[in-house]
């Protein structure tokens, strides 16, 4: 079984190890908010989720090599400032790719507050929709808004859970 914290609260997933994260946390954990769109490749990016403070491709990520991991998912993102600037950039078209968007921004912005234009196009998503213009835009807002908002508290600790899948 493959333990980490998925948004904080502590799970373990009772599936095969070589079970892609993107369907651990769609069918198991029941969040939903990961979107598959390159049919496991992995260069859409819209799997795009947080491990250990990085951004990572969830349809190519074994849950048997995160054991021990912490994995943020757009659900553990909410009110980040990130999604606050995607609406004030109007920046969002049909919103499958969102998530992915979100994930790769915060995780950016995480590990660098103020990115250069030259970080902005190592993200590795991509939009039919073409939002591209519009997230750049928002993710320098939130880099903004984060620099001047003040340090919110840690989330409290959640209750150990076992994940299988619905049957």
């Amino acid at each position: 079984m493959a333990r980490m914290r998925v948004n904080g609260q502590a799970l373990e997933f009772a599936l095969d190890p070589a079970t892609p994260l993107l369907w651990a946390l769609r069918d198991a954990a029941n969040l939903t908010g990961t979107k598959q769109g390159c049919g496991g490749t992995g260069v859409c990016g819209n799997c795009t989720v947080i491990v250990d403070g990085a951004a990572a491709l969830s349809c190519t990520l074994p849950i048997g090599t995160l054991e021990g991991a912490d994995v943020t998912t757009i659900e553990g993102l909410t009110g980040h400032p990130l999604t606050l600037a995607l609406v004030a950039e109007d920046a969002i078209q049909c919103g499958f790719c969102l998530p992915g968007f979100v994930c790769a921004g915060a995780a950016l912005l995480q590990q660098s507050p103020r990115p250069s234009p030259e970080q902005l196009d190592t993200l590795p998503n991509r939009c039919a929709c073409g939002i591209q213009p519009r997230l750049r835009r928002a993710i320098e807002r939130a880099a903004a808004a984060s620099a001047s908002a003040p340090e919110s508290p840690a989330a409290p600790a959640a209750s150990d859970k076992i994940v299988t899948p619905a049957r």
